[in-house]
């Protein structure tokens, strides 16, 4: 485990780091004063649809944004789509952080199968009822932020980012990263615990860290979060 510091680099605004957002979220899940690239998913934000959701497709749709050499921050979905990237480009990426993400959801017959069943359930409702309904559980700030995010999205941007996380399997890229990496899981959120340890596991520079909150860290605690990922990164630079 890593110590998540306190203090947070006078050098916050480091424009080479990628952010990439979760599932049904979008480039403006970041806060407008954190400097860095910050794109829409396809499906996503302003970012149109495409014909074959996948992480590896969402990959190519964000390969021409990037830098010669650049850091990679990914929230779930967007945590993949950062595994698929430093598996590609091992010598561009200097630092990777992996936030509440996992390799696949395909480690086992049963979280396969509810894999299915919650886009099942997620396909069917409408986005601003599915925004209203996943707010429920969470603090407020958390679910103000769901309820504009997710309400936003429309259905097949919704169901295209559910399928592309279910079809994909990054375990075999695991053994290939050799960047330093931070793999940062939600307290609350044992659902990603296990795909976390995957991680940690088959990674050789990896670190874990389990931190207070949820899964949408950035916005539950933020205070914790930004620290800990500027003084990971510049560590590295």
């Amino acid at each position: 485990m890593v110590d998540a510091g306190d203090d947070q680099p006078t050098d916050q605004s480091v424009s080479d780091i990628v952010w990439l957002h979760g599932a049904s979220l979008s480039s403006s899940t970041w806060p407008a004063d954190i400097s860095g690239i910050k794109p829409d998913l396809p499906g996503h934000g302003t970012a149109p649809c495409i014909a074959n959701p996948s992480v590896e497709n969402y990959a190519d749709a964000i390969e021409p944004l990037l830098p010669d050499r650049f850091a990679l921050v990914g929230h779930s979905l967007g945590g993949m789509v950062a595994l698929e990237l430093a598996a590609r480009y091992p010598q561009r990426v200097r630092g990777l952080v992996l936030v509440e993400a996992v390799p696949t959801v395909r480690q086992s017959k049963i979280t396969l199968v509810l894999a299915h069943i919650g886009k099942a359930i997620m396909s069917w409702l409408s986005p601003k009822r599915l925004a209203w309904l996943s707010g429920l559980s969470e603090p407020v700030p958390v679910r103000r932020h769901l309820r504009e995010q997710i309400g936003s999205m429309t259905a097949q941007g919704i169901k295209d980012g559910l399928e592309a996380a279910i079809r994909y399997d990054g375990r075999p890229h695991l053994p290939d990263i050799k960047t330093p990496t931070l793999i940062i899981v939600g307290e609350r959120n044992p659902a990603t615990h296990a795909g976390a340890t995957l991680f940690h596991d088959g990674i050789e520079q990896a670190r874990l860290l389990n931190m207070p909150g949820g899964h949408i860290l950035h916005v539950e605690n933020p205070e914790q979060f930004y620290p800990t990922v500027f003084e990971f990164l510049g560590d590295k630079r």
